[in-house]
Order: C-alpha cells, then structure tokens, then sequence
C-alpha cells in the first residue's frame, strides 16, 4: 500500500477537523506498516482497534458541531459516519478471522483512497464551508 499524505485537497479549512484528519491518517497508514512489516497479531489488533476509537471520537466531534449549529446536511452526513463505522468494523472482522493478509492490506488501501479522501473532499468540505459561512470556528472544549 502506498502511504496515504496529508495535501491540500484534504483541508476543510477548519484547524479543529484537519487536525483531527491528519491524526486520522496517520493511524491508518500506522495500521498498513504495521501489516506490511508482519509486526504481529497483537500490534496489528491494537492499531486497528485505536484507529475505531479515534473514528469514534473524530465523528462525535462533527456531530455534536453539527447539531450545536443545526447543520443543514446531518441527516446525510451521518449515514456516511454509519457507512464508515461498518466498513471499519468489517476490517476489524477481516483481521480477526483471516489475520494480517495481503488481501487485508488491499483492503485497508482501498478504504482510504475511496472512502476516507472522498468523505474529507466531499462532505467534510462541505462542513467547513458552512461553518465559515455561518463565522463559526470550532474548538476542542464543547
């Protein structure tokens, strides 16, 4: 898998969410290295299992800005969080039954290209603009 870097083109233009984007990435490309390299079961377990929680915590972030500032689009931009959740899940399930295969690593590359930059350049984007529009910047204390 190639590393996926951090680039303009992902930028929301919000510090709070490209910060939390970045770290995001990060952990998805330390999940790939760490398969890549063989690093074992339990490296590669607890690398997925940080990567869910940080989705977790990232998404409850967006959420609860978007329901403080009654963002028009929630509706669909949570049913893409719920989208993401299960695929992630079912990377976590993958692991599990098959281990850290090559077809896993695929997998993880195909997540990340197709979904994860589509979700940042398409919805995440469109978050941002919003809250600029509405002069609001989002801070880490809700």
């Amino acid at each position: 898998m190639g590393k996926l870097e951090w680039s303009d083109s992902l930028c929301v233009d919000e510090s709070l969410i490209d910060e939390q984007h970045k770290t995001w990435i990060q952990k998805l490309n330390d999940v790939s290295v760490a398969i890549e390299a063989h690093q074992g079961p339990t490296r590669i377990a607890e690398a997925l299992e940080f990567l869910n929680e940080y989705t977790s915590f990232h998404f409850s972030t967006e959420e609860r800005y978007m329901a403080k500032y009654a963002y028009p689009d929630s509706a669909e931009h949570l049913k893409k969080h719920a989208d993401l959740k299960k695929a992630l899940a079912d990377l976590e399930l993958e692991y599990e039954e098959e281990g850290a295969t090559h077809l896993l690593a695929q997998s993880i590359d195909f997540f990340a290209v197709n979904w994860l930059v589509n979700h940042i350049t398409e919805t995440d984007v469109k978050l941002g603009v919003y809250f600029r529009s509405k002069g609001i910047a989002l801070t880490d204390k809700m």
